[in-house]
């Protein structure tokens, strides 16, 4: 297994938004394709964690942007592993641009579940070698996101049911597309004049195909705060967006 993983990331017309700016669900998309593409190379495929009966949960994610990737620009992207720590393996990610400038950096915190039970399984249940890196972490595994419950302009936003194209191979809504449905409740205004700094998310509870996520949005001067729950009243997901204003469009 190599210790540390890279690949040539570049922003496709599919993977960038209306200003060339990459999108945020692309970018953790291509972050877990690298990290399966990491495990492969250790002979840990995903067919062979389905049968073992297990896959990787991702529960937190920390992104941070210096620089918003654009359309067509060369990266390298890299990912290692920095081992567990209690039933959390920690992951780190860092995005160059071809002078060797880090752009965008991410730590996240994963667990390993069993699929049929819907439990947590400690480290040493998982059957194969996988080594630890010797490349330090950025910066350890990122926290829980607490979002206050009072006092953040909080509001409902509306509702999302899971659609077939959010779910992927393990029954449930891909991580990836969670950063689509926060960046979905940006204002047009906010898209045009902002640029997102980071994104910081936990998510709480799987969602399934047909599911439905009940969305409240609120936030704090740069900080746009979102979080999902079942119909049930029960947290699916929470999430901070950072934004940053983009002196060549201010609003008018």
């Amino acid at each position: 297994m190599q210790d540390v993983w890279r690949e040539p990331f570049c922003v496709s017309v599919t993977e960038s938004d209306f200003s060339g700016r990459v999108r945020l669900s692309a970018l953790l998309g291509a972050m877990q394709n690298a990290a399966d593409r990491h495990l492969e190379d250790a002979g840990v495929t995903v067919g062979r964690m389905l049968e073992e009966g297990m896959a990787w949960i991702l529960m937190t994610t920390h992104l941070e942007l210096a620089e918003v990737p654009r359309l067509g620009e060369p990266l390298t992207l890299e990912t290692w592993n920095c081992g567990a720590s209690g039933v959390l393996w920690t992951r780190e990610y860092q995005l160059l641009n071809e002078a060797g400038r880090e752009l965008v950096k991410a730590s996240t915190a994963w667990t390993l579940v069993d699929i049929a039970k819907r439990r947590i399984l400690r480290p040493t249940a998982f059957p194969f070698p996988l080594p630890v890196s010797g490349r330090p972490a950025l910066n350890g595994p990122p926290d829980k996101v607490k979002l206050p419950d009072e006092d953040g302009g909080w509001a409902e936003a509306g509702a999302y049911t899971v659609p077939y194209s959010a779910v992927d191979c393990y029954g449930h809504m891909n991580n990836a597309r969670y950063a689509d449905l926060c960046t979905d409740l940006l204002t047009p205004e906010e898209l045009r004049t902002g640029e997102i700094c980071s994104l910081h998310i936990t998510y709480s509870r799987e969602a399934a195909l047909g599911d439905r996520i009940v969305l409240r949005r609120g936030g704090q001067g740069e900080q746009v705060w979102i979080s999902g729950e079942s119909e049930e009243g029960r947290r699916t997901f929470e999430a901070v967006l950072t934004l940053a204003q983009n002196q060549d469009k201010k609003a008018v």
